[in-house]
């Protein structure tokens, strides 16, 4: 013993001594005793406080009520405690079944009829057989549910000739059997049919109306069957709709749920035979026409007709399917070659038992496809649980003979009458219920077609010791006058906690006797458990079906060897404190005699050495001395390899080394002398390929050898072949054999090695250039999105910018009027004459004609123009008007012709114009582009042109402009008086002409 172990148990006798009184050496080793059987119970079961814990923790749980029992008390069954021997009553629950056997008979077909699992614990499976017989003669019904589009024209007229012939087929597969008849199109609405007013109620010629579904038929057996549906086929006629898919769905649920108007009898397997030439409307197909309340599945017939196509959608697929197999009705789908695939992949998707058949284009062979099909559902048995959740149910068929297992895995075909089918189903339910539920669960196995199973579950999740009041104990003196005693075990009240509720929270708490000797941490470290009153309560981690466990905390079951893969003891074992228990699995269940054997410290080495035999000679490693078995593979010796040391690397006859110089001087020799083998001091027939090389596929057992660098880096390859003779297998060598051509390493493709690293860089180039672009065009676009935020949240100030300046430059014409330098210096004109305001009528003699203004002018009209007269220097034109007196019969002769120039008052305004804007009178853009109402001045030598055509005065010559002289200075004056000034020289102007 140790300084440490020394130390540590004189510390736990002063802590008993202090805590219990103890004055004998023997409670003190009964005290340790019990305590290190406390520490080795099962980390599965352990921690368990209350029995209703243990109970529900493993379904291989049990707990001790005796009040004297000292080791753990919730244990498991498969590895008991070391006290468990001691233990005089558990409270451990078994489950039981409770089927009801019923002896097969004309009607039952299924045994047990009903099953009760009672005490079932959570986790348990339990495991049910069921048998399936298929009888002679069991009701049969079959409704016969048919498309009425109008595509299926042809397919009424072929039924209707073939009725006779479809009750036959039903007569040979069950005499029992009954028959009905009903038909479906379409919901009556657009858009899936004509809503003009009369086409709902007669879409085509000869046609009845648009349909959801009609029952024509109740079922009907016996001998009038074939009448009465041939009756009624010959009284219906085809209808019509819009869409390709048709309301099928609807018309199939319709005929389930409502038994009491199809007449579907019970007990009977009960078949639909669909026939349709289209694919079918599912859920949410309803709102096309703003049908959005969902189908709720329960019977909607009145007078044979569904009423609520027009208020409900078509149902779903899984809707579909949950009624069909909660009504035992099993659909067999008779559709044509293009919707087959829709069709079987529907079926697919079906859980209750259903087929695909297919409807030839003329309908000829519809009786014998229904009575294959119909014989293909009676030949198949499968099993469908409706389970609820949190409970497991697995099917796992059993077929026998010529029976095969079904693509779904829960049923068999090809099952002939009067033959079982057993079945194997597993039960589990996962968790207990909560507490306000009760722990019960029912629901049923549903037989297609046949029966159904119903099945109860009562869960046992707490323990009765619980529940008995006069099994409880109040503040027992077991524990200390601080809990009551239930079920053997103390539960502590508030404040006081420990096995024996022997402490107290306002205690101090001695963690001396938590102390692991081996690592010298409390309750093998803070991360392992915690000391509470002296005692380690273990951690437990959060991973599911990890444990820890042990009275110091030091167990676990995750603490083991691990394999390469990281896998606890390889998932071989089960790992037990620290070591793996290579005879369990690795949830703690004992391996079966049938189960893989390991062996190992990680259990990663098989028992079994069948992996280490040769397949060919059936030796261990090929033989010892070759190699040995070890962990279920070969472990070779240093002269041999493979994988099962058949192949030796330089040893007996196989050593490449022996033959080189006889190798070498063959293939030199070869083509002169085959036998040169001989002159080579060969050991064996040695010979060169026919071909390039050896061809090795044909050439058996045999080892490669070669000459390395024979001959310009090309190595020269030759071939052992050899046989193993005799008991030990000792290998022979029978032959050598040479490659004709040297085995030389190809030559680098320059070219292509060039082009590839061009090609490549090229493509990082671009690759790079693609990833910039994409890069550059995220980071702008993100910026600009990020200034149209800042721009919309931003407050602009609308004063204008001090440092703002004006692009706009002006320049002025100092010669135009308008500029504010202009200075207009009014001519000294002569004074004239009154004239009336309103000259209404000139006259005026030229060469003898008299002329007369066309229009009236109003001089008034001339004063209100804002027009400014050009300045005209004095010394350069003179436009006083000249004396009369002194007129002369040549300057009579160039005179103006007042009604001649005023007869075009056009030219004249064009004249004034042109005048003023050559001789810079209106320089301003703005005023020079209008006409100048007045006449243009004269200049006293200038001759004005004869613009009278009635004039025989000759034209006078073209007039001439002056150059404009240069200006002297002007005085500045006020833009009014400007105006007023240039408005009195141009009425100078013109009454000089006058």
């Amino acid at each position: 013993m140790s300084w440490y172990q020394l130390l540590t148990t004189v510390l736990l006798l002063i802590q008993v001594g202090l805590n219990y009184g103890l004055d004998s050496e023997p409670e003190f080793n009964d005290l340790i005793n019990r305590r290190r059987r406390r520490g080795t119970s099962t980390g599965q079961c352990s921690g368990a406080k209350t029995c209703s814990e243990c109970i529900k923790t493993h379904y291989t749980c049990k707990w001790c009520k005796d009040e004297n029992y000292d080791a753990s008390r919730c244990q498991s069954d498969l590895n008991q405690d070391l006290g468990s021997e001691e233990c005089v009553e558990w409270v451990f629950p078994q489950s039981s079944i409770e089927p009801d056997e019923t002896e097969f008979g004309p009607i039952i077909q299924v045994k047990p009829s009903a099953i009760k699992i009672t005490n079932l614990r959570p986790g348990e499976e339990r495991n049910i057989s069921v048998t399936v017989k298929s009888s002679k003669d069991y009701p049969l019904d079959v409704y016969y549910l048919m498309d009425f589009s109008y595509s299926m024209k042809e397919d009424l007229t072929k039924l209707k000739e073939l009725t006779s012939n479809i009750i036959d087929n039903l007569r040979d597969i069950s005499s029992n059997y009954s028959i009905g008849f009903g038909t479906f199109v379409d919901k009556p609405t657009a858009p899936y049919a004509k809503t003009e007013p009369g086409q709902i109620e007669r879409p085509c010629d000869n046609c009845q109306a648009v349909h959801s579904f009609n029952h024509e038929l109740s079922m009907t057996s016996g001998d009038g069957a074939s009448q009465a549906l041939m009756d009624r086929l010959n009284s219906l006629s085809i209808s019509s709709n819009v869409d390709n898919p048709e309301g099928g769905f609807e018309a199939i649920v319709q005929a389930a749920v409502c038994s009491n108007v199809i007449g579907w009898r019970d007990p009977a397997r009960k078949v639909i035979f669909f026939a349709t030439d289209a694919v079918f409307h599912v859920a949410g197909d309803g709102k096309l026409a703003g049908i959005v309340e969902p189908n709720e599945g329960v019977c909607g017939m009145s007078n044979n007709k569904y009423t609520r196509s027009l208020n409900q959608d078509y149902p779903s697929i899984g809707q579909l399917n949950d009624i069909l197999i909660k009504n035992q009705v099993i659909p067999i789908f008779a559709v044509t070659a293009q919707m087959q695939s829709v069709y079987r992949e529907l079926s697919d998707h079906l859980t209750q038992l259903s087929s695909v058949g297919k409807l030839s284009d003329n309908s000829d062979d519809v009786a014998n496809l229904i009575k294959d099909q119909l014989e293909s559902i009676v030949s198949s048995t499968q099993l469908n649980p409706q389970a609820p959740q949190g409970v497991t149910v697995t099917v796992v068929p059993k077929c026998s003979g010529t029976q095969e297992v079904m693509g779904n895995k829960q049923g068999c075909s090809n099952v002939k009458i009067d033959e079982e089918v057993s079945f194997s189903v597993v039960v589990k339910v996962e968790e207990c219920k909560p507490a306000e539920e009760a722990n019960s669960y029912s629901f049923n196995i549903e037989v297609p077609g046949i029966a159904t199973i119903p099945i109860t579950i009562d869960m046992t999740c707490d323990c009765e010791c619980e529940k008995d009041q006069d099994s409880i104990f109040k503040n027992s003196d077991k524990c200390n006058g601080a809990g009551d005693l239930i079920c053997g075990a103390c539960q502590c009240h508030a404040e006081s906690y420990g096995e024996y509720c022997e402490c107290n929270q306002t205690q101090g708490k001695n963690k001396t006797a938590c102390i692991y000797a081996k690592t010298g941490s409390i309750c093998s470290g803070d991360n392992n458990g915690k000391c509470i009153c002296g005692q380690c309560e273990c951690i437990q981690p959060s991973r599911d079906n990890y444990q820890r466990w042990g009275e110091f905390c030091e167990c676990s079951n995750y603490e083991c060897p691990r394999n390469e893969d990281n896998q606890i003891c390889s998932n071989n074992g089960y790992c037990f404190c620290g070591d793996c228990d290579c005879n369990k699995t690795a949830n703690g269940t004992p391996k079966l005699s049938t189960d893989p054997q390991y062996t190992g410290k990680d259990c990663g080495c098989p028992v079994s050495k069948e992996g280490c035999i040769h397949p060919e000679t059936g030796l261990e490693c090929s033989g010892p001395t070759n190699g040995e078995c070890v962990c279920g593979e070969c472990q070779c010796k240093s002269d041999h390899y493979g994988e099962y040391c058949d192949i030796c690397n330089n040893c007996g006859p196989l050593n490449c080394t022996l033959y080189l110089d006889c190798v070498e001087c063959v293939y030199g020799k070869y083509d002169d002398d085959e036998n040169a083998w001989e002159t080579c001091n060969c050991p064996k027939s040695t010979t060169l390929s026919i071909d390039d090389t050896v061809d090795t596929s044909k050439l058996g057992r045999h080892k490669q050898c070669g000459i390395i660098s024979y001959e310009d880096n090309c190595d020269l390859v030759f071939y052992l072949h050899y046989t193993d003779r005799g008991l030990t297998q000792q290998r022979i060598l029978d032959e050598i054999l040479i490659d004709r051509e040297l085995d030389c390493p190809s030559q680098p493709n320059i070219i292509a090695i060039v082009a590839g690293v061009i090609g490549g860089i090229l493509a990082v180039g671009i690759l790079l250039l693609i990833l910039w672009k994409i890069y550059t065009t995220i980071v702008d676009k993100r910026e600009y999105t990020k200034f149209l935020e800042e721009r919309s949240k931003a407050k602009w100030n609308t004063e204008i910018s001090p440092v703002y300046k004006n692009p706009v430059t002006h320049h002025e014409n100092p010669l135009s009027p308008r500029s504010p330098s202009f200075v207009y210096k009014k001519p000294d004109l002569p004074e004239l004459p009154d004239y009336p305001s309103s000259v209404t009528e000139f006259s005026r003699t030229s060469s003898g004609t008299n002329n007369q203004l066309p229009r009236r002018y109003n001089t008034g009209d001339f004063q209100n123009r804002d027009l400014a007269p050009a300045p005209v220097e004095e010394k350069v034109i003179n436009t006083a008007p000249p004396p009369p007196t002194k007129t002369s019969p040549d300057d009579a002769s160039q005179s103006i012709d007042i009604a001649s120039n005023m007869g075009d008052f056009d030219d004249i305004l064009e004249d004034i114009q042109s005048t003023l804007s050559r001789d810079t009178v209106l320089s301003n853009p703005s005023v020079a582009g209008r006409a100048a109402p007045y006449p243009p001045p004269r200049h006293p030598g200038a001759t004005p042109p004869n613009r009278n055509p009635r004039s025989s005065a000759p034209p006078l010559p073209q007039r001439k402009v002056l150059p404009v002289p240069d200006l002297p200075a002007r005085d500045y004056k006020t833009l009014p008086a400007r105006r007023e000034e240039s408005r009195e020289g141009m009425e100078g102007y013109l009454e000089s002409d006058l």
